[in-house]
């Protein structure tokens, strides 16, 4: 054991990784878990209050994706270019 003045020092410095290490990985492990609950209850929320707003009559709402909230248009393929440098093609010819 380390020759410190106070034995309790001593102690969690001996065996920090079970004394300090190991309480603060569970510790962050907890936090996550404890943010991703209290996320999904906001987005649970959220989509009942869409839900609820909807026609009586039937009409299907959809959860809006990232890409439709953002109102970022989605992008064509790109077109497969022969002869193009790279890829399958390159390799299939050679």
């Amino acid at each position: 054991m380390l020759k410190y003045s106070h034995p309790t020092l001593a102690l969690v410095l001996d065996y920090w990784p079970i004394t300090i290490f190991a309480p603060t990985v569970l510790l962050l492990i907890a936090t996550l878990a404890l943010i991703t609950r209290w996320w999904d209850q906001r987005d649970r929320a959220a989509q009942e209050s869409v839900r609820a707003a909807a026609s009586p009559a039937g009409a299907v709402v959809a959860w809006p994706t990232a890409r439709v909230r953002d109102n970022v248009a989605p992008t064509s393929p790109r077109p497969n270019h022969v002869g193009h440098s790279g890829g399958q093609d390159a390799r299939a010819a050679s």
